[in-house]
């Protein structure tokens, strides 16, 4: 049985402070360094997101090398991942391990911020407080002044938190949740922003996906998809959907909430869904890859132990364990403690293969080798 979801399109402002207001709302984001693949002129990620390595730790964010290795893309154009406002610009003279460096504050359709940071760059194109677009380059790939001398390469990282000075780690010898989560996933963010499908909506009628012909082949929630009208995106909500399966509009029309993930909506197979617009608009719905599937399952078991109070992540211990069960799923682990000497807790991960978005967890405790409690489905 098809189950349906009906709302109505409702239009969120800004978040405050007449800055960020004015910044156009971030919605294709992309490499700063194309093409990725193989090719003579491709880009390849060197260093990936916290990746460990015993003499540095672990690392902030990727390191961009060009296909012909050394410093051969020394000069090569960068570019912002997405539109955003630039709010940092680091540009010394002499060698330093960051060397040239860029900021960009981005705005989400959702309301939220988040930050690109390019580093190690040869030459700065963008000014402070300037507006730029991800078709124009910000810069260009250097070696930090030549700190970093024959092995040119972009660092790029996506933050939560704008808390870069010149001083900052570029990586971290032990790996506190608390610093894992200042970042991003540079590529899983983008990878779950590169599929996409979009319907024009019409004023005063409803929209109904099997009406139009419109099929979601993925699991998504309905948070990430956004409307944009005149020009401007605002994040899809559902805000009144999560006070009860069934209510009725102020003209009288029933609406039926059927499909939950824990509470939270998602446009998925077999999911009819209809609401209402008042104005000429677009729907965008969004869909997650499954490009970078250890990445997600990796944030999903940070986010798990920090609310079960666990403080440092063992990234070192995450292991591929698909051997050790059955079914259509991947499967992970990764342990954490919570600081020197104490005992250590392991969460075991399990991903959908075809499915991204529906993953369960279950705790294990390594010194009893007994798994606890049962498995729990985790939001989209």
């Amino acid at each position: 049985m098809r189950s349906s979801v009906f709302c109505s399109v409702c239009l969120i402002v800004f978040v405050s402070g007449s800055s960020i207001k004015a910044q156009p709302v971030a919605t294709e984001f992309r490499n700063p360094v194309l093409p990725v693949d193989q090719s003579l002129n491709g880009y390849y990620n060197a260093n990936p997101f916290l990746s460990y390595t015993p003499k540095h730790g672990y690392h902030t964010g990727e390191d961009w090398n060009g296909n012909g290795k050394g410093s051969t893309d020394y000069g090569d154009p960068v570019y912002p991942t997405a539109v955003g406002k630039v709010v940092k610009v680091f540009n010394p003279t002499q060698k330093h391990s960051w060397g040239k460096t860029v900021i960009i504050q981005h705005l989400l359709p959702d309301g939220r911020v988040i930050y690109s940071l390019y580093a190690h760059l040869s030459k700065i194109s963008v000014r402070l407080n300037q507006i730029v677009w991800s078709d124009k380059p910000l810069g260009n790939i250097g070696d930090a002044n030549g700190y970093y001398k024959g092995v040119a390469h972009l660092h790029f990282e996506l933050r939560r938190v704008n808390d870069w000075t010149p001083k900052s780690p570029g990586y971290y010898k032990t790996l506190t949740i608390a610093d894992a989560k200042k970042y991003l996933d540079p590529s899983l963010f983008i990878d779950d922003r590169s599929i996409k499908i979009s319907v024009p909506l019409y004023a005063n009628s409803v929209f109904s996906a099997s009406e139009a012909g419109v099929e979601i082949s993925e699991y998504t929630p309905a948070s990430l998809s956004y409307v944009t009208c005149s020009s401007k995106s605002t994040s899809f909500l559902l805000s009144d959907a999560h006070e009860s399966a069934i209510y009725v509009d102020s003209s009288g029309i029933g609406r039926r909430i059927l499909d939950f993930f824990n509470g939270i909506i998602v446009f998925g197979p077999g999911i009819d869904f209809s609401f209402e617009s008042f104005r000429e608009c677009t729907l965008t719905v969004v869909l997650p890859g499954n490009n970078f599937q250890a990445s997600r399952t990796r944030d999903d078991m940070i986010e798990i132990a920090d609310h079960a109070g666990f403080t440092v992540v063992k990234l070192e211990t995450l292991k591929d364990i698909k051997e050790t069960f059955s079914g259509p799923y991947n499967y992970w682990s990764l342990c954490f403690d919570r600081g020197i000497g104490t005992a250590v807790g392991c969460i075991i991960h399990a991903t959908h293969n075809e499915h991204p978005i529906v993953r369960w967890v279950k705790w294990y405790e390594p010194e009893t080798d007994k798994y606890l409690g049962s498995w729990h489905g985790l939001d989209p």
